[in-house]
Parts: C-alpha cells; sequence; structure tokens
C-alpha cells in the first residue's frame, strides 16, 4: 500500500489464496489530498542475496492487479467500502478513517532511528520511524554550522521550499521539517528500491524499453517542478531512487534554483562533471547564445539568477544516454578533457541506439540551448517519436504502467539496496560541538520548520 510515495507492505493473516483475509491497520501523516494505491503480488519465493548482502533477483513476485483511489478528508468520517481490481481479477474491502492533527511542532524525539542510509558533509541520512503513526521515513540532518561557513543558507532554505511546494508522484516528497539551535532536519518519504546508479552498475546498461520508462517518468517530473519555476539542474543516477514497485523517485534539491522567471538566466556553475551542459561550461547564462569557447570554472556568483529550463533537457539527455550505453555520451577519466569534449566533441552513437533513440538525443544533446529539444516545453519531448509512439503519458502520470523491473527487497522497511558502509554505522542524532551561533544567523532559519501542510510554523 502506497500513499504519498510511503510504502508498507501487508501480509495475509489467514484465507485462502482466491480468497486471503489481511484485517491490517495502516496510519499515514497526511499532508494533501493524495492518492491511495494498493498493488497484489504473489510472492513466488523469497529474492537470492549475493555476498554484499544485496538482491540478485526480483523475487519472482507476480503483479495480481491493484487498485488506486483518493479518500475524501473534507468528511471525515468512516469510509468503508468494496473496490474493484484494476489489471486483475477480484475485490478488496478497504475502511478509511481521517483524523486531524493541528499545532504539533516536531523534534528528533518523535522518531526512532533505525539505520544510517547516507552520509556527507552536511550530515546524515538515517532511516527513521515515526513514534505516533510507526511510518517509515528517511531523515535528513544537516548541521546549521556547515552550511552557514560554506554559506549556503540560501541552498538549503530552496530546498526546504521547493520539497514543500512538490506534488508529483515520481518525486520524494517532504513529509516534515524541524530544528533544534545545531541542526536543520528534514523528514521525506523513505525509497528502497535503491539508486538507479546502483541498478545501472550492475547491470551496465538498460533495454530501450527499460530507459524510456525511467526518463519517461523522469520528464513528467521535471515538468512538474518547471510548473513551479523551478529548475533542477543536478539531474544524475545518484539523485534518482526507485521505489518498492519499480518507479521513479526524484530526490535531493539542494542545487535548485527557485522563481526562474521571465527571460531571466542563472550563472551558478554547479553540477556533476559529466552531466553539465555546455552553457555552464562556457560560462555562459544559460539561455544565452554560445560560442564553442572553452572557459573552464568561469562563472559569476552574483548574477541576477534568470530562467532557462533546457539545462534540465541536456542532463536528461545524458542520462538517457548512459542508460542506454552504460557510459555518459562525452565520458573521459580526466575532467578537463571531458569538458573540453561536451564543448566539442560530435555524438557517438553504438549499434545498441535506434533510429528513435538517437533523433531524441541528438535533439536533447544539442549544443544551442535555444535549439534544443524542449525549449518549448517538455510537452514537445513528449511528442518525439521515441516517446510518443510507446508511452500514454496520462497512465504514466497516474503510476498504471507497470515497472518493467521490479527492484527485490523483501520489504518497504528492508535497506539492502543502501551500502553497508552506511548501514552498519549506529543510527544516533550526534552533538556538534562548539556551533553556537548568533542570533542574527539563527533568525535565517526562521522559515524553515514545516508541519506538512502548505501553513509554515515558527521555529524550535
Amino acid at each position: 500500500m502506497e500513499y504519498e510515495v510511503n510504502q508498507i507492505l501487508i501480509t495475509p493473516l489467514g484465507g485462502d489464496l482466491d480468497k486471503p483475509l489481511y484485517m491490517y491497520q495502516a496510519s499515514f501523516d497526511v499532508s494533501r489530498n493524495s492518492e491511495i494505491s494498493l498493488q497484489l503480488y504473489l510472492r513466488a519465493d523469497e529474492p537470492k542475496r549475493g555476498a554484499d548482502g544485496m538482491a540478485d533477483d526480483l523475487g519472482n513476485d507476480i503483479f495480481l492487479g491493484g487498485i488506486k483511489f483518493v479518500p475524501n478528508f473534507d468528511e471525515m468520517g468512516n469510509q468503508d467500502q468494496w473496490y474493484e481490481m484494476v489489471g486483475g481479477s477480484g475485490k478488496i474491502q478497504i475502511g478509511v478513517a481521517y483524523k486531524p492533527s493541528f499545532g504539533h511542532s516536531l523534534t528528533i524525539d518523535d522518531f526512532e532511528l533505525i539505520t544510517v542510509i547516507g552520509k556527507g558533509s552536511f550530515g546524515k541520512v538515517m532511516q527513521v520511524r515515526k513514534r505516533d503513526t510507526s511510518r517509515i521515513y528517511a531523515l535528513k540532518t544537516i548541521r546549521k554550522q556547515h552550511i552557514v561557513n560554506r554559506n549556503e543558507i540560501t541552498h538549503t532554505l530552496a530546498e526546504r521550499l521547493v520539497l514543500a511546494q512538490v506534488n508529483s508522484p515520481f518525486i520524494v516528497p517532504l513529509k516534515f521539517s524541524f530544528q533544534s539551535e545545531q541542526k536543520l532536519y528534514l523528514v521525506l518519504a523513505f525509497v528502497n528500491g535503491g539508486e538507479l546508479f546502483h541498478h545501472l552498475q550492475r547491470e551496465q546498461r538498460f533495454n530501450e524499453e527499460r530507459a524510456r520508462f525511467y526518463s519517461a517518468e523522469l520528464l513528467l517530473a521535471l515538468e512538474h517542478l518547471h510548473e513551479l519555476d523551478v529548475v533542477y539542474r543536478d539531474l544524475k543516477p545518484e539523485n534518482i531512487l526507485l521505489d518498492y514497485t519499480g518507479h521513479i523517485a526524484l530526490c535531493d534539491f539542494g542545487l535548485c534554483k527557485l522563481n526562474m522567471k521571465g527571460n531571466e538566466k542563472t550563472n551558478t556553475f554547479c553540477g556533476t562533471p559529466e552531466y553539465l551542459a555546455p552553457e555552464i561550461l562556457s560560462g555562459q547564462g544559460y539561455g544565452e547564445s554560445m560560442d564553442d569557447i572553452f572557459h573552464h570554472f568561469v562563472y559569476d556568483l552574483t548574477a541576477t539568477p534568470k530562467k532557462d529550463k533546457t539545462i534540465d533537457w541536456w542532463t536528461l539527455g545524458v542520462l538517457l544516454y548512459e542508460m542506454l550505453a552504460g557510459l555518459p555520451p562525452f565520458y573521459d577519466e580526466n575532467t578537463d578533457t571531458m569538458y573540453h569534449k561536451i564543448l566539442n566533441d560530435p555524438l557517438q552513437f553504438g549499434p545498441e541506439f535506434t533510429n528513435e533513440a538517437r533523433s531524441i538525443l541528438t535533439g536533447l544533446l544539442t549544443r544551442e540551448p535555444l535549439a534544443r529539444l524542449g525549449v518549448k516545453g517538455a510537452e514537445e519531448i513528449k511528442r518525439h517519436p521515441f516517446f510518443y509512439k510507446h508511452i500514454d503519458f496520462r497512465k504514466l502520470s497516474e503510476k498504471k504502467i507497470q515497472p518493467p523491473f521490479k527492484p527485490s527487497v523483501a520489504s518497504p522497511v528492508d535497506v539492502s539496496n543502501f551500502d553497508t558502509v552506511f548501514t552498519e554505522e549506529a543510527p544516533i542524532d550526534s552533538y556538534v560541538e562548539g556551533s553556537n551561533l548568533s542570533s542574527t544567523v539563527q533568525a535565517q532559519f526562521s522559515g524553515f520548520s514545516y508541519n506538512g501542510t502548505n501553513i509554515p510554523i515558527s521555529p524550535a
């Protein structure tokens, strides 16, 4: 069962195969009117695991059908009814009750810390369980002192602002945010199918059907961000997760630019080397006509932020190429050489690329931003034969297309797709020495806390 990308596994208590009995009650934290999705699988056997502890096969889960509906929270009463299965035969009975909760400011004590699943210079990410509803989340901790020292308060608040606005089935949503004197905390849906990067590394490349499915869901995610006047700018396999059933879940908004209006541009140099668009490397703002002159690390952080969403279509093209070929199009072990290739080298296509794939990649990886496929918006990319002949975007947006691959995880709490370097570490919210910040600096974080609605709450 899934609600707002929060997934739980329900196993039958009894009954027969043709009439299983579940009798399961789950509590979800409600932050908006969202769809409840229930997908039924027959587990033929447990997934096999390799020496690294990670799952090596699909577990042979067989899809039996599912249901989707949006509960009516306005009535705030009980709803208990039978629903016809879609994609399979049969019915299932579900009861829904809603209890509003207001004005509660969260602290770290509201969560049970389970497992460390990631770590960086900013802090760490832990799998946690919310004590009142027992829902599993990913808790991202960020040291205030660290982002103050690196002058990244704006970026961090941007991440919080973006996540609170987002309402897409393919983007990891923010459930809550809160803060202490030393740290900021972001509570996100826990997505455990592993990074797309992890699966790409293990399989080396994907077939075209699978690469098209992922890039189509990413296209919808980026389109939603662009509708919010957000340019994502840091699309890469490490920022793309797969959920329990195999759908895309885009995460990490630390490099977003907000409120890209009109004909504005941004000159901030950021992103991942293999994925950097030529207009960034040339030192010119996105949307400007560029000449192919190599300006290494030329940028102006004081420039007025302006809009050009075609930067995301370049990175979508790089990702699609990498999924099909196994390496990014202009990859080189020497970073300077790679930058030169991004600016100058022609696209090379091996035999694994069909004519449709070559055509869309040539459009997305056009160096001139104003001539790039997608300059007129996401709809232009959807209409390309690579997509429109194969993908029904309405069904895709409703998650009504079964993913071509289902990650092998024992349950939505399973962390086998995360690196044991992290998961073997003790899950503690560490104390930070010597991080006393002035009241003036603390005041800059005043809009950070968020209680799952669009109403900001005052900081702790």
